[in-house]
């Protein structure tokens, strides 16, 4: 996400989902209050409430997650970003801050993972609804088409509904992108603890939630080099390892993170990978077998 440098009046509607108080939002109000862009409308939305626009009168919509965090030159970038491609719909994905030895064992996968499996410009580039992903903490809609199709309201599968509204959007032949934050937006205070349940499903949204994808994943990223070191001589070693010291050293810049925590912690950041996946999948078969029973 680039900070343009161009200024806009057109009234956003900020639609803010918090999940029980207000409160949750307060450094996020806080950073919007110190905002260079003042045509705004502000909407809390409760995560108990059914969702509803009905208020939201701007030609913008923004939609945010309460953990985020607002720089000055963001919603103007956003406009403009929008008016120049002609997007019906903008997702950012927000700049991790890891703060602490586990999160930053835990948070960088988010970004390495996504980066390394879906390029994100054919998101824009290719309009088939094959080439679909979105971050739900930062949706940005042209407000007019937003009306018109009520994509929110045709979303069926709740944990991927940022990625099914991507979807309908290439159904109905309109456009969208997806774009890094490059640290125009943050996550703040983040709700999601790094081993939590939500935070492995959070990672399994990147293949689809299709069970099969991840392991082969896991086969091909962290079976394979250990394999290799293994069964090749020391020389043979240089170009897996180069990889994947390349690889982190592209996402960690592409994400706005220091390369070198993301590059000495790899090891121990795969293990966290392992584990959250796995768990996540063994869950996913416990919870099946106890609903057949």
């Amino acid at each position: 996400m680039g900070n343009y440098g161009r200024k806009f009046t057109d009234l956003v509607s900020l639609i803010i989902k918090v999940e029980k108080e207000k409160s949750e939002a307060d450094e996020l109000l806080a950073s919007i209050a110190a905002q260079d862009y003042k045509h705004l409308q502000i909407i809390i939305q409760y995560g108990a409430t059914p969702f509803s626009v009905k208020e939201a009168t701007g030609d913008y919509f923004l939609f945010l997650t309460a953990d985020t965090l607002l720089k000055n030159g963001f919603i103007h970038s956003l406009i403009y970003r929008t008016k120049i491609f002609n997007l019906a719909l903008l997702s950012v994905i927000p700049t991790q801050r890891n703060r602490g030895f586990l999160a930053n064992c835990v948070y960088p996968l988010t970004d390495f993972v996504l980066l390394n499996l879906f390029p994100l410009r054919l998101v824009r580039l290719i309009n088939h609804p094959v080439f679909a992903t979105a971050n739900e903490s930062c949706l940005f809609f042209d407000a007019s088409l937003y009306r018109r199709f009520k994509w929110d309201e045709r979303v069926k599968r709740r944990a991927s509904r940022a990625v099914e509204i991507v979807k309908m959007v290439k159904q109905e032949g309109l456009k969208a992108d997806v774009l890094l934050g490059n640290r125009l937006i943050y996550f703040g205070a983040r709700q999601l603890e790094p081993g939590s349940l939500a935070f492995s499903r959070g990672l399994m949204l990147n293949f689809s939630n299709n069970v099969l994808v991840a392991v082969f994943y896991l086969i091909f990223v962290i079976a394979g080099p250990i394999i290799m070191s293994i069964e090749l001589e020391p020389a043979f070693l240089v170009l897996p390892f180069g990889l994947i010291f390349l690889s982190r050293v592209m996402t960690s810049f592409l994400s706005a993170q220091h390369p070198v925590p993301n590059i000495l912690l790899h090891p121990l950041q795969m293990l966290a990978l392992v584990w959250l996946l796995l768990s996540n999948i063994w869950n996913r078969l416990f919870s099946g077998l106890s609903d057949k029973k």
